[in-house]
């Protein structure tokens, strides 16, 4: 009745009445959207990636959006369409080292480009969770070179967590197309945010993903899981003589909702080889292990095989690698390497550094607040120290124990005296160890160590 009152008026008014309602944006399976950082050395290739993705584009059921920012030059939104990139907005020059715009611009996905599904790709510099020029012990993604930032692990989290009240869902996939993301640090700060990750545990290529190869592969209603294992084994098949060569590359598929019970695993490992003696074995198991650009980063499956040489007789350690190799199985769905460097690669990665140092910035991720592992590599770094104390006093280098009595009696209250002097006083009870020759002199200094430390 109402609007026929409406109509009746404006004709007798002789005004023109056109109905407006908004527009519905149409609901596709797949909203690929890639926020892509060029504004560093990598600039090149990210124009080269945007070709590849428009030799297939958007159809029917699937959008491919990019927010990309030139190195010195302003940023865009792009639709990606077969053989054209479409620009959508000029959007000036951007700080892409800021999880803020990452936040935007899937508002802006939402708003322009909803789906059933999105894969957000993180397309940059990467390094883990360090910053890769500083050499600082913190890691993330996206470095800005005009800006001097990047996105944090921890702001990683911040931004997923936004993105989901946005989205009103997780999203599907969090790709990694950048260096030695493939970590169970990186995996920990998106698991309650994210269904599945893909990433290299490796540097990437220069080239990194094959985006006509990978997009070529996505189907009409095809599932996430379907979608990220499409994703990793187009990328590892264009590195094996495919359509990028031949070059070094690993690229795996994470399920993150197993990430809690791979944390759970290796704080078992933890906590077995706390309770040993392991200081110097675990060193020349991740000397050992399969490791990547970073020295620190090693693969967890190889890391714990390597460890279980050094702890053959120590059967509760034994078994806590054994569980922590099989949440690896459990947790990585697909795994697979390029070239003979990376053969003991198995799909995600660990921290574990042979100086045993540790800064506040690691101990204070999500990662490190729920699993022992931080905990451990502070363990073995003193236990590494008494070690080889006990080891130079066998071979008669007593200077290294009046070298700690010096140290000890600036700071006689450091728990690491305390376990120095267990140890000693162990020796002193088999003093057949020490060589004849020094075992007077070595029972003076332990003498004078004990009175240190009364103090």
């Amino acid at each position: 009745m109402r609007k026929f009152s409406i109509l009746l008026l404006t004709t007798l008014l002789g005004l023109s009445f056109t109905p407006t309602y908004a527009e519905t944006k149409p609901i596709k399976d797949w909203t690929v959207a890639v926020f892509l950082n060029a504004d560093n050395n990598l600039d090149k290739f990210g124009v080269e990636d945007q070709n590849e993705m428009a030799k297939v584009g958007s159809n029917d059921f699937m959008n491919v959006v990019t927010l990309i920012d030139r190195e010195k030059g302003p940023a865009q939104i792009n639709y990606i369409e077969k053989d054209n990139i479409k620009k959508l907005k000029d959007m000036g020059e951007l700080d892409m080292g800021d999880y803020k715009e990452f936040v935007k611009f899937a508002k802006f996905i939402k708003a322009n480009y909803p789906a059933k599904h999105y894969s957000f790709t993180f397309w940059n510099h990467g390094s883990g969770w360090r910053n890769k020029k500083e050499k600082a012990l913190f890691r993330g993604v996206s470095y800005d070179d005009s800006s001097n930032n990047h996105i944090t692990t921890e702001q990683l989290s911040i931004a997923l967590k936004e993105i989901n009240t946005i989205l009103g869902q997780k999203v599907d996939i969090i790709n990694f197309d950048a260096c030695l993301m493939q970590m169970v640090e990186v995996a920990y700060a998106c698991k309650d945010y994210a269904v599945y990750m893909v990433g290299s545990e490796e540097s990437e290529p220069g080239k990194g993903a094959p985006y006509d190869d990978i997009l070529k592969g996505i189907t009409k209603n095809m599932s996430p899981k379907e979608f990220a294992l499409n994703w990793a084994k187009a990328f590892a098949d264009s590195y094996n003589n495919g359509s990028q060569g031949n070059d070094l590359s690993t690229q795996s598929v994470v399920d993150l909702s197993k990430i809690e019970n791979l944390t759970d695993a290796i704080s078992g490992v933890a906590k077995a080889v706390m309770t040993g003696k392991y200081g110097v074995a675990m060193r020349r198991a991740a000397f050992r292990a399969q490791g990547y650009d970073d020295i620190d980063n090693k693969d967890i499956y190889s890391l714990f095989e390597e460890l279980k040489t050094e702890g053959v007789n120590d059967k509760p350690l034994i078994e806590a690698l054994k569980k922590g190799q099989a949440a690896v199985k459990e947790t990585v769905l697909y795994s697979r390497y390029t070239g003979y460097k990376e053969k003991d690669s198995n799909g995600i990665a660990i921290f574990i550094p042979t100086s045993y140092m540790l800064s506040d910035l690691y101990k204070n991720l999500a990662f490190a607040k729920k699993s022992m592992w931080d905990e451990m590599i502070l363990d073995l770094g003193k236990k590494v120290q008494v070690e080889q104390l006990i080891m130079g006093i066998k071979a008669g280098r007593l200077n290294e124990l009046q070298m700690v009595i010096r140290q000890a009696k600036d700071n006689p209250k450091n728990p690491i005296y305390r376990m120095m002097l267990t140890e000693l006083n162990i020796l002193s009870a088999s003093e057949n160890e020490i060589p004849e020759k020094y075992r007077e002199e070595f029972k003076t200094l332990l003498a004078e160590f004990i009175e240190v430390l009364k103090k």
